[in-house]
């Protein structure tokens, strides 16, 4: 693994895109002060993760991002990404290149990205871990800061020495763990109180759901026997109704009999009156007849003259009317013949309009025939525009594919070259390794024999430290113990403290009310009263469900929570207004009192305010306390009546004789001891830290003790520290020579399958292409015939528009003139119904001429023989008058006898009205009697569904067909008075039993999943401590050697030490760091020089580099404070890392005539950076650089 290139656009000074190509061997940054060398190591720095912005050497992290100039405006967004060769898969990513990329904006948002997939800083930092890359890490020394290695204390210098072992990841994953160890101890605890609770309420939820079950299947069975009793009322109703329709269709016969009787009187008593009328009118006319008669035969004689006079007049107008008449016949004759033309003109135009009718239908059918026509070949036309639309879109995305497939066979190509380049690159390299590892192998085998021989000589000083240690690791144990009390005390007061605040324990309804702070809600019976010590159970017991009853300061209140529990659904409560609640107390006899065990009343027992004792003495003055079981029966066998009894442990005895006892699980969980609870833990916790003092003073003085036990070994150690740093850096050679090996086959291996993957896919995209021109091809061919057919197709569209418009204007034509011809007929008719019309009126018009004509001949032949009658005329009238009496006569005798029918008629017409009024008086009683039965059929089909909810339809499923009226109202009598007795039920404890169990089952369940879950947490902190234990020692004796090594390479001589504080506790450890220049006596490392310091940090750096190589380091002057001969040393010893990427950002000659490839740092423009890049040759002279 190695860098490639770091890309910069607007970090810092670098306004501009830059890209620094990171090449093998030695780098060179160089440049003036001020011109932004540093600030490509703040760039990589910041790349990694880092989150202090004093790091980077601003004030916050938005200083990265470039803030303009004079002439440039700031930018937005500051960019690094950080391009990784991973061909040798070191980093655990699928990728032979990986880009690491970090933006930051002016928002203060953030964002990392790996291969241009978002990720976490987490995933960035665990990426690098364990490769001594990181802000953490050895890989990133900047400007001033190599000095630090050395200056800090002890135990920050650990962090370089964990990252060249190995072990940060590991230690990471071990805090990890031990989070989620604290976190399940924690929440285990919490599990263990929840079920305690539950324990405290199941057995009393168990006996509510009973009840409630038992209320439910009597309130299941008064529903059967209630519906049956309606159903049998409306059975009952129901033949009533059925009875009197029967009896109703009888009167209804009855009633239509009389009243046809009636019908028929009234009809023969309409006849009387008819015959009477007209018998009236005929005597009325023979009296005016008889008075004619003799006023005739008065005035008979006196005639004549008038006789003659009439005779003229008469003559006179039947000559006139003839006259009429004639003129009339011919008038007559010609609107005949006008007639006759008039109905033959209607019947041709009939006809012709008949013949417009059937060409106007004609017409249309054509219309549309050829409109449809016309539709459907539209419509074919659009399908073959869609399938050319089609056809079109798949030939673009085919040819798109095409394109990307070509694209993809070059890319495939490319690879296949730099894969045959690394192969052969890979060849050789491992011929090498092979080599070097052989010679390391027989090295290792010599020094390891000899280091075993010196080894033996500090066993007896290793086992005096132990001894002092165990001494050590009791007492830690010791405060260990404690403050896991402390902990544990302090989780489980404040679990007990939330349980309280949040009423745990309280049942559902109950916590939702208080949570909700209604006015006027005071508190539970529980929150009101003090009990003293030793009597919590017995109280509690006393109470039971009643310690959940919520005191409230009226009625009112309560009707309004209880109101608010009902809208809400939350359940119910049982409610204590202080202004209604009164006690019976009822003195006991001196026998009982005085009775052995007996404590007292209950009531009296417990505490609380004055104004809440009658809420008290209601719940508790009939509850005795006893201090046993055996007390407590004598005492219940003496005349308590009305009294149960309770002992201190909690068994009771009630008023019936009945006896409860027994115990919770755990006893915490209960209501009344809690708040004592919690002042107990807060009195351990402060015994405990007291007790943790007096343990820390003595483990100081045992520690101190350590200490010089510890300096006499580390005075015996010193000998072999050098064997053992040798050894290990062989050792640590051997495996990363191994590893390395391993890694160059498995990625020659990589190789030469992704090689084989390669071909084949540049096969399979050969043959893709090939199919996908075929297609274009084929589907070319179509729409060329698509296009031909379309262009016949709208040729033939547009003659049909012609035919179409044509027959539209024949239709049109057509119907204006059938709507022409219509109108003429209409006027045709309405002139020959005129004319019809004239003829009638004219014929009428004779007729009547020709009667009146008649009527004045006739007149004028009586006037004629009048006067030869006069005599016979005067003998006729004396008859005429003597039949006219006699009819009279008559006439009086029928009218005598019709008025005698008609009253005998009209008594009959009476009584049989009578009689129908009876029969419907009867009919209207029965009627309502139906009206009454069928409104109460309605009145108990409502109290089905008002009494118990379920229609008539339903109610007769549940129909029993053997009920007994009788039996059935006695049964539901008695399931009544059980109900009755059965007293408060609480039907919700049924699902909040089964939720309670349920919970109960999960909380164990999750009790048992979170002890093997810290088992197994434990486990894996064991072995991580295991694993970081042994690695972190192989990799510190190996830097111990190397670092004495390199500090007498780079010093040319002298003596330096790397040593831990506390050997004994190699993990917290600090590592402190002895340096003896060469001439001079061994110093503490901060009484160094400051060139003396860095020299030494530099040694420590290539230790650790040794020791546990990175595959890139920058170093940003570090050599500043050297003088030239120890910058040659130090330039020479980075020759001997040609496996590490060296960056140096450096203002010395002699650094820079290392350089393979070096890089200047301009700023032509005030604050913008830029870069220029010159690849060095073996005749690169410093000196010539401006």
């Amino acid at each position: 693994m190695y860098f490639k290139r770091i890309e910069l656009q607007g970090f810092k000074s670098f306004a501009d895109p830059v890209s620094i190509e990171l090449n093998d061997g030695v780098t060179c940054i160089i440049g003036p002060n001020g011109s932004g060398k540093s600030n490509i190591s703040d760039a990589l720095r910041w790349v990694l993760g880092e989150q202090s912005s004093k790091q980077l050497r601003g004030n916050k992290m938005q200083d990265v991002i470039f803030a303009g100039t004079a002439t440039r405006k700031p930018r937005g967004m500051a960019e690094v990404s950080l391009v990784i060769d991973n061909s040798t898969g070191i980093l655990p990513l699928e990728y032979t290149e990986v880009v690491v990329t970090r933006r930051m904006y002016r928002s203060g948002e953030s964002e990392y990205l790996i291969n241009g997939n978002q990720c976490r800083l987490r995933d960035v930092r665990e990426l690098f871990m364990d490769t001594g890359i990181g802000v953490e890490g050895y890989s990133i020394i900047g400007q001033g800061k190599i000095a630090d290695i050395v200056s800090i204390k002890p135990e920050n210098r650990r962090r370089i020495f964990e990252e060249a072992a190995g072990i940060v990841l590991y230690k990471s994953r071990k805090a990890d763990a031990e989070t989620k160890l604290k976190s399940a101890t924690d929440n285990i605890e919490r599990v263990r109180d929840i079920i305690a609770e539950i324990e405290s309420r199941i057995d009393g939820l168990k006996d509510a759901s009973e009840k409630a079950r038992e209320f439910i299947e009597l309130r299941d069975k008064y529903k059967v026997l209630g519906i049956n009793i309606i159903l049998h009322t409306l059975g009952s109703l129901t033949k009533s109704i059925n009875e009197g329709t029967e009896e109703l269709e009888e009167i209804q016969s009855r009633l239509i009999d009389a009243e046809v009787r009636s019908r028929l009187l009234n009809e023969n008593i309409e006849i009387q009156r008819e015959n009477d009328s007209e018998y009236s009118i005929e005597y009325d006319e023979a009296n005016h007849l008889l008075i004619s008669k003799i006023d005739e035969l008065n005035t008979i004689l006196s005639g004549g003259k008038i006789n003659e006079e009439k005779l003229n007049n008469i003559s006179k107008d039947i000559f006139r009317l003839s006259e009429e008449i004639e003129e009339a016949e011919i008038k007559l004759e010609g609107e005949k013949k006008t007639y006759e033309g008039l109905v033959a003109n209607e019947n041709k135009l009939s006809r012709e309009t008949e013949s417009l009718r059937l060409s106007h239908s004609d017409a249309v059918i054509k219309f549309n025939d050829h409109n449809q026509k016309s539709i459907s070949l539209n419509m074919e036309i659009e399908s073959h525009k869609s399938n050319m639309i089609d056809i079109n879109n798949k030939n673009v995305s085919r040819k798109a594919e095409i394109s990307t497939l070509q694209n993809y066979k070059k890319t495939l190509s490319d690879r296949e070259e730099t894969i045959i380049c690394s192969l052969s690159g890979q060849n050789n390299k491992d011929n090498n390794k092979r080599k070097e590892y052989d010679q390391l192998q027989s090295t290792y085998a010599k020094k390891e024999s000899y280091y075993n021989e010196v080894k033996e000589n500090i066993q007896s000083i290793s086992d005096k430290i132990i001894s002092v240690n165990q001494t050590v690791a009791v007492i830690n144990s010791q405060i260990n113990e404690l403050s896991i009390k402390i902990n544990t005390a302090s989780s489980r007061m404040n679990t007990i403290q939330e349980m309280e605040n949040n009423y745990e324990g309280y049942n559902n309804a109950v916590r939702l009310l208080m949570k909700r702070s209604i006015n006027g809600v005071i508190g539970t019976v529980s929150d009101l009263i003090s009990v003293p010590d030793g009597f919590e159970s017995a109280i509690e017991t006393a109470l039971g469900a009643s310690l959940q009853n919520v005191v409230c300061k009226d009625d009112s209140v309560a009707k309004n929570a209880i109101n608010w529990l009902k809208s809400s659904g939350a359940g119910r409560i049982t409610f204590l207004p202080v202004e209604s609640i009164t006690s019976d107390l009822i003195p006991l006899d001196h026998g009982v009192i005085n009775s052995a065990g007996y404590i007292g009343i209950a009531s009296e027992i417990v505490s609380c305010e004055s104004k809440y004792q009658e809420i008290i003495n209601s719940l508790l003055c009939r509850v005795i306390v006893a201090d046993n079981m055996d007390n407590a029966i004598r005492i219940s066998k003496k005349n308590i009546r009305g009294f149960k009894i309770v002992t201190i442990e909690g068994e009771i005895i009630s008023s019936s004789g009945a006896i409860t006892g027994g115990r919770y699980a755990n006893k915490s969980a209960n209501l009344l001891d809690r708040k004592k609870e919690i002042s107990e833990l807060g009195f351990k916790i402060e015994k405990y830290k007291s007790e943790i003092e007096e343990l820390i003073s003595k483990k100081n003085s045992a520690e101190n003790q350590v200490s010089d036990l510890e300096s006499q070994k580390n005075a015996e150690t010193e000998k072999t520290h050098e064997l053992e740093i040798e050894i290990n850096v062989l050792k640590s050679d051997i495996e990363y020579l191994n590893k390395i090996i391993q890694s160059d086959e498995e990625a020659k291996k990589r190789f030469e399958g992704e090689l084989s993957i390669l071909r084949e896919d540049y096969n399979r995209a050969e043959a893709m292409i090939a199919e996908y021109e075929s297609q274009i091809s084929e589907s070319e061919t179509v729409y060329e015939k698509y296009e031909q057919e379309i262009e016949q197709m709208l040729i033939e569209a547009e003659n049909l528009k012609t035919v179409i418009r044509d027959d539209n204007e024949i239709i049109v034509s057509l119907k204006v003139k059938l709507s022409e011809q219509e109108t003429r007929i209409l006027s045709q008719n309405e002139l020959i119904e005129r004319v019809r019309d004239s003829i009638t009126d004219i014929s009428s018009e004779i007729e009547e001429n020709k009667i009146f004509i008649q009527n004045l001949e006739n007149s004028r032949n009586l006037l004629t023989a009048s006067g030869e009658a006069t005599d016979e005329k005067e003998e006729q009238l004396q008859n005429e008058k003597k039949e006219i009496e006699a009819r009279i006569s008559e006439l009086l005798s029928l009218m005598e006898e019709n008025r005698k029918e008609n009253t005998s008629a009209l008594n009959k017409q009476k009584e049989t009205l009578e009689e129908i009024e009876r029969i419907r008086d009867e009919k209207y009683k029965l009627e309502m009697k139906t009206t009454r039965n069928e409104t109460l059929i309605e009145a108990q089909k409502e109290k089905l569904w008002d009494e118990f909810e379920v229609s008539y339809a339903e109610a007769l499923d549940m129909k029993n067909p053997d009920f007994a009226i009788t039996s059935g109202n006695k049964e539901m009598r008695e399931v009544k008075l059980r109900m009755a007795e059965l007293g408060d039920v609480n039907i919700s404890s049924i699902e909040e039993y089964k939720s309670v169990s349920k919970r109960y089952e999960f909380m164990t369940a999750q009790e048992a999943d979170l002890t093997k879950s810290m088992d197994e947490l434990q486990e894996i902190i064991r072995n991580m401590d295991k694993t970081i234990r042994t690695r972190f020692k192989e990799n510190f004796d190996q830097v111990v050697v190397n670092f004495e090594e390199a500090f007498k390479e780079l010093f040319g001589g002298g003596y330096a030490e790397l040593r831990l504080e506390d050997e004994s506790q190699p993990l917290e450890s600090g590592i402190e760091i002895t340096a003896q220049p060469p001439g001079k006596k061994l110093k503490n490392i901060n009484l160094l020089s400051g060139g003396e310091k860095t020299l030494t940090a530099i040694a420590l750096m290539f230790a650790v580099l040794r020791t546990k190589p990175t595959p890139f380091v920058i170093l940003d002057e570090v050599e500043a404070a050297l003088d030239e001969v120890n910058i040659q040393r130090f330039s020479d010893y980075l020759r001997k890392f040609d496996d590490i990427q060296f960056a140096l950002i450096t203002h010395q000659k002699a650094t820079m005539e290392r350089a393979d490839v070096l890089y200047g740092v301009t700023m032509p423009e005030q604050g913008i950076s830029k870069m220029l890049s010159l690849k060095l040759g073996d005749d690169f002279d410093p000196e010539g650089l401006t």
